[in-house]
């Protein structure tokens, strides 16, 4: 069954939609803030074989070729312990469309990839198909069975369209995406596994 947002996908393979952007010249945004009730603790300090899930996904980010990474919201001192930037979520009570509106706000390039920080099973492959934004689309978003909201590369020229957006009382990225040209990418369910419970990791 075709949903709304497959009605809506892009057409691929016209000169409008080329692929054009790399992990070269993206920034990225991993949204560290969140309250984490169903985990119980911070999810981005949860641990695989003794690595936290930041460390784990900041250096598969690394490996693939992604130089400046910030953490949105949660510990400043994260930030420190692995060697990456930091910014204070301005709207931390506003969910996802208030992180990626932080992250545009001081974003230094054009593109700007967004993760949640509980993906730590991401790899190098799927962070760079997703940073791979074609030159006719706003906004790319991964997709594994369902959409993957929080996980996608947008422009920073879009962040008035945005704020707007947010300023005018939406809250919902997925309804902020559907006003856009948007593209998805198809990933493996595995590599995107978002873990909201301590027992998906046994």
């Amino acid at each position: 069954m075709r949903t709304f947002f497959d009605s809506m996908r892009p057409k691929r393979g016209s000169e409008s939609f080329v692929a054009m952007s790399s992990a070269a010249d993206t920034h990225v945004a991993i949204f560290a803030g969140g309250k984490s009730s169903r985990f119980g603790s911070p999810k981005i300090k949860a641990k695989i074989n003794d690595d936290e899930f930041g460390l784990l996904i900041i250096n598969t980010l690394k490996r693939a070729g992604f130089a400046h990474i910030t953490l949105i919201g949660g510990d400043i001192d994260d930030s420190r312990r692995w060697g990456v930037d930091y910014l204070e979520d301005i709207y931390p009570e506003a969910g996802p469309l208030g992180a990626l509106i932080t992250a545009l706000q001081s974003c230094r390039s054009e593109h700007l990839m967004t993760l949640p920080c509980d993906v730590p099973f991401i790899d190098e492959d799927t962070c760079q198909r997703l940073c791979n934004l074609s030159t006719g689309a706003q906004v790319r978003i991964a997709r594994t069975d369902t959409p993957q909201w929080m996980c996608g590369t947008w422009r920073r020229s879009d962040r008035d369209t945005i704020e707007h957006e947010f300023n005018s009382g939406e809250r919902a990225v997925h309804r902020v995406v559907a006003k856009m040209k948007f593209e998805f990418v198809d990933v493996s369910s595995e590599k995107l596994l978002n873990v909201n419970n301590p027992s998906q990791l046994k």
